[in-house]
This record gives C-alpha cells, sequence and structure tokens, in this order.
C-alpha cells in the first residue's frame, strides 16, 4: 500500500482496509499475516510522526484501545472496595494511551506495548488519586457546610420549635442572616462569590465586596477566642475538630464560640435586631 493512498481525506474506506490489515494487539495469525500487519502498522506509525496524519493517529489509537481496557481490567480486579466505576479506568487508560502514543518513537526498538504499558497504568493511578482527593474535599465541605447551618440555627430545630407563626418567620430570618454572614466570611473558595457569577463593574458584585470588607473589619469587635474561631473556620476552612484541636479547648465549646461570634455580627451589622 502506497503513502499516497493514505492521504486520502480522513475516515474513507482505505484507512480502515489498512487498520483492519493492522488487528487487534496480540491476535493469532499466519506468518504472512503478521508480516503484513506489522507492515501496515509501521505505514500507519511513519504517517502519524512524520506529518501528523490524524486518520493514521486514530487507527493506531483504535487498534491499542483493547490493550488499554485489558490494562484497566487488570487494575480494576485488583481493588477490593470500589467507588469507581470501570468505565471511568477505562477513560483514564484511554488518556494514557493517547499520551505514550503522541510521545512514541518507534526507530527506537521499544514495543509500544512495553513502551504505553507504564504510562497507562500511571494515568489510571493519577485518575484515582485525583477522584479520592475530591472525595476528601467533598466531605470536609459537607462537614463544614454542616457546622455553619447548625451553628446559624442555634442547635435549635425549626421545624419542632412550637412558636408563633411571627416568632418563627422572625427566627427564620435570623437563620437565614446568619448563612449570609457565612457566605461571606468564607474565604475558602468553597462558595462562588457574585463577583465570580456577575459581569466585570456590575455594581451588585462592587456592592457585594463593601459589604464583605465591612463585615470583616467587624471582627475586631469579637473576643479573641471568637476571632480564632472565626478566622480559622472561615479562613483556613478547619472543622470544628481541628479548631478545638489548635486552641486545646473542647468541640462544643468551639461549637458554642462560633455562635456567639456569628450573633454578635448579626448585632453590628444590624443593631435593629437586638
Amino acid at each position: 500500500m502506497s503513502d499516497s493512498q493514505l492521504s486520502t481525506p480522513y475516515g474513507e474506506l482505505v484507512l480502515g482496509e489498512l487498520a483492519s490489515r493492522v488487528g487487534a494487539v496480540g491476535a493469532p495469525s499466519t506468518e504472512q499475516e503478521q508480516a503484513d500487519r506489522e507492515l501496515a502498522e509501521s505505514v500507519l506509525w511513519a504517517r502519524h510522526r512524520e506529518s501528523g496524519d490524524a486518520a493514521a493517529r486514530e487507527a493506531l489509537i483504535l487498534q491499542y484501545l483493547p490493550y488499554a481496557r485489558t490494562i484497566a481490567a487488570g487494575l480494576y480486579r485488583r481493588h477490593v472496595h470500589h467507588e469507581t466505576e470501570f468505565r471511568e479506568y477505562v477513560q483514564w487508560a484511554t488518556l494514557g494511551l493517547i499520551e505514550a502514543l503522541d510521545r512514541y518513537d518507534p526507530t527506537r526498538g521499544a514495543k509500544f506495548t512495553t513502551y504505553s504499558f507504564t504510562r497507562i497504568q500511571g494515568a489510571i493511578r493519577n485518575g484515582l488519586e485525583h477522584i479520592s482527593e475530591r472525595q476528601e474535599q467533598l466531605s470536609l465541605r459537607r462537614r463544614l457546610v454542616a457546622e455553619r447551618v447548625e451553628a446559624a440555627r442555634g442547635g435549635e430545630d425549626l421545624s419542632k420549635a412550637a412558636l408563633p407563626d411571627d416568632q418563627l418567620l422572625a427566627r427564620m430570618a435570623e437563620v437565614g442572616t446568619t448563612l449570609v454572614l457565612s457566605f461571606m466570611l468564607d474565604e475558602t473558595n468553597m462558595m462562588q462569590a457574585p463577583a465570580d457569577t456577575l459581569p466585570d463593574g456590575c455594581y451588585e458584585a462592587v456592592a457585594f465586596k463593601q459589604e464583605q470588607r465591612r463585615l470583616r473589619d467587624m471582627l475586631e469587635h469579637l473576643t479573641p477566642r471568637e476571632q480564632s474561631v472565626i478566622r480559622m473556620h472561615y479562613m483556613q476552612g478547619m472543622t470544628y475538630e481541628q479548631t478545638a484541636e489548635v486552641l486545646r479547648i473542647t468541640k462544643g465549646r468551639v461549637c458554642q464560640l462560633h455562635q456567639q461570634a456569628l450573633a454578635r455580627l448579626r448585632r453590628l451589622l444590624d443593631p435593629s435586631s437586638t
């Protein structure tokens, strides 16, 4: 098969014929079929390396996808507890395969399967590490949100509170205001600020930043311990347990200081709420 036949438009039948001649990795064949396959593959590598032929690159990827999937299956079987689906293993393996294919130089003598094996396994392991890190971050965020909601509620279950309607609405408004304060205090990037979602220079973003600065300036009116709790929880993203360990106090005391600080800040921002 001549090089001119490989220069036909991307995806035409001549490429499919060449790819089918290459065949699956490790497929049984006669000596002649094996020689034809190696010749066809060498042409694909030449076109890919020398002229960046997109069709040749795709044919090579498709040829070695079963190999990448086999590696993914081997790693998947070794994990007893699966929080990640097999298709994600295959996706990572495919990315590793493509990276290896784009870096591989067949003139150096090593077989592509040998060269790509480590890269494919590495891509899968990197993906698993990122999944684990993301799960840890999500778990931390859930804990922080739960602690902030609990502080806003003051430990009170409003759904069971026997309050008149007007008092219940007022209490709910206090909780909502306290949650807004939590949002404004946050510096952990746990929540997306309006400045990130609104057009540049719009009034709402400027007003939010001004209120945020005003609120943070009020931190100096808190007691030293309250300031420490607020700064650790909102600026450093530390949980009650971590804050308690640093300050050498109980988790319950941290929760109490957190609630006191938010209540004090709410009164400073709106004296009429007292």
